[in-house]
């Protein structure tokens, strides 16, 4: 390596010595002779001062002549790479538009129904409203009714208790309906300029958010409408139950027919004042659309089974359906029975009763007194005018607490058991009329263990 190298050097200086030898120049003026010497490094240092300046000569010539084609060829590959960046930009402001306006749509559309999902949840937590009124009251007529209603046991005679009333409550649940789908920040991370050089189909991506959003509005919509549809199905199902229960307690005094009796209760201005908003059967509020056909006839069917339930609820109230001592033991039913002191059959026309003597005796129900004082065989006799074509009478009393004419409440002692008149030991003899007509007390008595019996 060595020697080719010092080969290589030698043939350079043979090189520089041949042809860049001393060279001498003479120049003559005035008829003198003079030379200046030339050495070959300055010769050389000649030679490349030409060869740079005949470079830059043949360069600035060249650029001058194609300048223009230069430039013009450099504008139209800027105009052309500046065409697909613009071209892109706008594809990539088509996509957000297109969404954008999706979303929009969507959104209205998300609050139109979240509207009509709200208007429900007040139409629902109204009529829950109404329900829980009923309920209230037949809770308040439960806790006056228990102290006085007799447990009912294997040895009581008459109407097998049926069912329980339910007490189960349904409780209202507040969706949250007004939540907003959120856009604007998660468009903004979407689409940008470093984005679009990697080549990602951004379109694609776009849409793909469209498509999510939207399937998480429906799915989030479709929730809230089938919670609210469970809801009012199970209304529906309990009012239906609340009012056949209660029906059926008024056809267990075996002398009321429940339609008749909430018919001839209701007044005249529960009859004639009517009013509120008009909701179209196959459309919203005011008969504007028509959709939610199913649900706004569910809700008139469940609107009316509550205040069938209302007036059926104030009605029972009305009825002597509380028994007139707290402890007892039926000693003579109602109805045909062999007569205790002359031993022939004969009709009782009410329910003898027997208790302690001097056990407080208690008005079932509100009413006004109409007779208080000695009665032919009843001794010490008080009647009482409940309304409503029924009448309570109390026989064989020790001692009577009222007087006629006087206004007695629910529970108010009016008298005292004992055994005057016709009777062979202490005890009440208890009447229930109806339209002036002697029923079985017994049936009543049970109807009200039945409906104001306390539950567990």
């Amino acid at each position: 390596m060595h020697h080719q190298n010092v080969g290589w050097f030698s043939r350079i200086l043979t090189y520089w010595r041949h042809h860049y030898t001393e060279r001498q120049v003479y120049i003559r003026s005035h008829g003198q002779v003079q030379f200046m010497s030339l050495s070959p490094l300055t010769q050389a240092a000649f030679a490349a001062i030409a060869f740079v300046f005949l470079g830059w000569v043949a360069f600035a010539s060249v650029n001058v002549v194609f300048k223009e084609q230069i430039i013009a060829s450099k504008d139209q590959r800027y105009r052309k790479m500046q065409g697909a960046y613009e071209e892109r930009m706008a594809q990539l402001q088509s996509a957000y538009d297109e969404l954008n306006g999706q979303l929009v749509i969507s959104e209205e559309r998300f609050l139109a129904t979240t509207r009509q999902l709200e208007e429900k949840h007040n139409q629902l937590a109204a009529l829950m409203a109404a329900r829980q009124t009923a309920s209230n009251e037949l809770d308040v007529m439960r806790q006056r009714y228990a102290a006085t209603s007799k447990p009912p046991s294997d040895s009581d005679r008459g109407n097998s208790l049926l069912m329980r009333a339910d007490q189960a409550s349904t409780k209202t649940t507040v969706l949250n309906t007004t939540t907003r789908p959120q856009q604007s920040a998660e468009l903004e991370a979407v689409g940008g300029p470093a984005q679009s050089e990697s080549g990602i189909d951004f379109s694609s991506l776009l849409r793909s958010y469209q498509n999510e959003t939207a399937s998480h509005i429906e799915t989030r919509l479709d929730a809230l409408a089938e919670a609210q549809q469970s809801f009012i199905n199970t209304v529906e199902e309990k009012t239906d139950r609340r009012v056949r229960e209660l029906k059926s307690i008024m056809r267990m005094t075996k002398v009321i027919d429940p339609d008749t009796f909430v018919g001839r209760n209701s007044s005249d201005d529960d009859e004639t004042g009517q009013g509120g908003p008009f909701i179209s059967l196959t459309g919203n509020a005011d008969g504007e659309g028509e959709g939610n056909t199913s649900f706004n006839r569910q809700l008139f069917r469940v609107s009316r089974n509550l205040k069938e339930e209302a007036k059926l609820t104030e009605s029972i109230s009305r009825i002597p359906l509380a028994s007139p001592l707290t402890h007892y033991r039926i000693t003579s039913d109602f109805g045909p029975r062999r007569d205790p002191f002359n031993g022939r059959m004969g009709f009782h026309p009410g329910l003898d009763m027997a208790s302690a003597y001097g056990a407080p005796v208690y008005a079932p129900g509100e009413g006004v007194v109409t007779f208080a004082g000695w009665k032919s065989g009843y001794g010490r006799f008080v009647e009482i005018s409940m309304g409503n074509g029924f009448s309570t009478r109390y026989g064989h009393l020790s001692r009577i607490d009222v007087k006629a004419g006087q206004k007695v409440a629910f529970r108010q002692v009016i008298g005292r058991v004992g055994s005057t008149g016709r009777s062979t030991g202490p005890h009440l003899h208890y009447e229930v009329k109806y339209d002036g007509i002697v029923r079985d007390p017994l049936k009543f008595i049970e109807a009200g263990q039945y409906v104001f019996s306390k539950q567990g």
